[in-house]
């Protein structure tokens, strides 16, 4: 799953082994398709859906079936249904993220879309995806697949924007180190189908099977929420972009005249389209740290887990790590396991790397004496083609010698830890539940 493991393995030492098969059994437990056949069961034309909370949603007496949806996850998600359903799915339509290899999968088109910035191909693929919502009768049922990457994988533009306004919108958003409740609440308000605004398309019942890739689970942001009700407005979103500064452009223009009550509004809580709707959290952050502690308990490490909520800077969050590890003094070995997701405020120039790759560099700036790894669960950290960094002692020593500082500086973390032996590659995992750390000492 690691590609350069071995390489890893060799660069920092025998600890480091314990700490990327943590991360490994953490991506392996949040497998989507693994997940999915987990949630759901099909019998005698009952269909039953379980919450990771416990909650069952049966739904029988329906007709057809479709299956739609968009994410990093869709792919692994879709054939997992189809396994399962067999010969019961009628047809559908799923994007994909361009780049990445999915089989064929019967009576299901498969359209290769961009992430982060939407583009063309979403869009003619969000438009399918309508044509099948509009073509489900009442007693039809109509499965869509929801995971991290579909906001922009399922674009369309709100009446009077083009594509290009939205691509605009959302690179200054990602650059300006917004948040990403912030960003989805601006993406909703710019979008036909974001914010509930799906469910508008047909008059079936609606099963959403969703991936969180947000932090607390919110499932008005996890792809924007495109079968949940929005309890954002015009209003929010354009607060956002003023905070941003990004006021001068059409997408804010649009925003605006939404604020001043000339735009419908995307459909609230209590709205009777979603009487129809059942949205089902299937996998989260907090299952793969889960998996990563109870794989490093098996191996006689005592690990504390901190939780999935971390964010803010992701130096800061390096910083805070590195600050831990140096406090703890245990005789034994020990593990701290953190999940999240963290953001990286880009100035005038940049380089190349990602918020996981930020974390890894600051901990060896501060002279870490331990292994500590920081993983982007889908497998691509920022604008690079690295998962994370892994980094330790050693590269502690390296970050001086190579003026790593500067390298943060025009956060270019990717060609400094490239240096530092640190970086780790997976290639696209097929799903995205945020980011995962790892902190491990092997007690003294």
């Amino acid at each position: 799953m690691i590609k350069n493991r071995a390489a890893l393995e060799r660069f920092h030492g025998k600890q480091s082994s314990l700490v990327l098969s943590a991360l490994e059994a953490a991506i392996k437990s949040v497998d989507p398709g693994a997940l999915v056949k987990k949630s759901l069961s099909y019998s005698r034309g009952t269909l039953v859906a379980r919450n990771i909370t416990g909650k069952n949603f049966k739904i029988d007496k329906f007709n057809s079936i479709y299956i739609v949806g968009a994410g990093k996850a869709s792919a692994a998600m879709t054939s997992a249904l189809a396994s399962v359903l067999k010969d019961r799915v009628t047809g559908g339509s799923i994007n994909v993220p361009r780049g990445t290899e999915a089989n064929n999968i019967d009576r299901i088109s498969i359209i290769h879309a961009s992430h982060p910035v939407p583009d063309d191909e979403g869009t003619r693929g969000t438009k399918k995806i309508i044509s099948i919502l509009e073509k489900a009768e009442t007693k039809d049922l109509v499965i869509m697949v929801v995971s991290g990457g579909g906001s922009a994988m399922m674009p369309l533009p709100a009446k009077g924007l083009t594509l290009k306004d939205k691509q605009e919108a959302t690179s200054a958003l990602l650059a300006s180190g917004a948040t990403i409740h912030e960003i989805n609440s601006v993406r909703k308000h710019l979008s036909a189908v974001k914010g509930g605004q799906l469910a508008r398309y047909t008059k079936s019942r609606v099963l959403s099977l969703v991936l969180s890739d947000v932090i607390g689970d919110d499932l008005a942001v996890i792809a924007s929420g495109p079968t949940f009700p929005d309890s954002t407005t015009f209003s929010d979103a354009q607060q956002v972009l003023e905070k941003y500064g990004i006021t001068d452009t059409r997408a804010a223009r649009h925003i605006a005249r939404g604020a001043r009550g000339l735009i419908r509004e995307t459909p609230k809580p209590g709205d009777p389209i979603f009487r129809r709707v059942a949205n089902v959290l299937v996998g989260n952050n907090e299952l793969a740290c889960k998996s990563a502690s109870c794989y490093l308990r098996r191996k006689n490490v005592r690990t504390e887990f901190l939780g999935s909520g971390f964010d803010g800077e992701a130096r800061d969050f390096g910083a805070f790590l590195a600050k831990l590890a140096g406090d703890i003094k245990s005789k034994s070995p020990f593990a701290l396991v953190a999940g999240g997701e963290t953001t990286v405020k880009l100035g005038k120039t940049s380089g190349k790397g990602g918020r996981n790759q930020e974390a890894a560099l600051t901990c060896a700036l501060c002279r870490i004496k331990a292994v500590a790894a920081f993983l982007g669960t889908d497998g691509i950290d920022g604008n690079s083609d690295a998962a994370g960094a892994l980094v330790s002692g050693k590269s502690a020593a390296l970050a001086k010698k190579i003026g790593a500082k500067a390298f943060l500086v025009r956060h270019d973390s990717y060609h400094a830890l490239e240096k530092m032996g640190s970086l780790i590659f997976t290639g696209y995992t097929g799903t995205n539940v945020n980011d995962i750390a790892i902190i491990y000492k092997a007690g003294q």
